[in-house]
């Protein structure tokens, strides 16, 4: 009797769990990391730590381990992953299949016509070496620019003789 009415009140609390909780869970409950788990479900995993920590609560649980576990008893939809120590320079894989290259190569390739890189991580430069920057870019689209019009203007000249 007391099994049984412990469960309902666990069941209960189940219920109270968002989808999005209940799919942090799960995902918990495979051993993935938070950083593992964002881009799964399309949030932060500052976001995902809130709704893992939010379903412990709910739960009653100690930390989010024991509450991807308790969860997972309850739903039977993932059995729960022991826990297992990971070297920390595992490297992971990248998935596009294109090789990386070692940060000093890329840094040491030559910008071309002096251009700034596109994209990345942002940058440390100062408003001045910013201003410059956007400077070099605006001449190279007006020399652009005016070439296309010079040869279009050529091209015209042509045409109508």
């Amino acid at each position: 009797m007391i099994e049984v009415l412990g469960r309902r009140m666990l069941d209960d609390r189940i219920a109270r769990l968002s989808d999005m909780q209940k799919r942090c869970l799960r995902l918990a409950a495979e051993g993935r990391s938070s950083k593992e788990i964002a881009p799964l479900v399309g949030l932060t995993h500052q976001t995902v730590d809130q709704y893992l920590y939010r379903a412990r609560i709910i739960l009653s649980a100690e930390n989010r381990r024991e509450a991807a576990r308790i969860f997972a008893e309850i739903d039977s939809a993932v059995p729960f992953k022991q826990f297992e120590l990971k070297p920390n320079d595992v490297e992971i894989p990248q998935v596009d299949g294109t090789p990386e290259e070692p940060v000093e190569q890329r840094q040491a390739q030559p910008k071309p016509l002096g251009l700034p890189p596109i994209g990345g991580p942002p940058n440390d430069l100062t408003h001045a070496q910013r201003l410059i920057a956007i400077g070099k870019i605006a001449l190279f689209l007006t020399i652009i620019v005016l070439s296309v019009i010079i040869l279009f203007a050529a091209a015209l000249d042509a045409l109508s003789r």
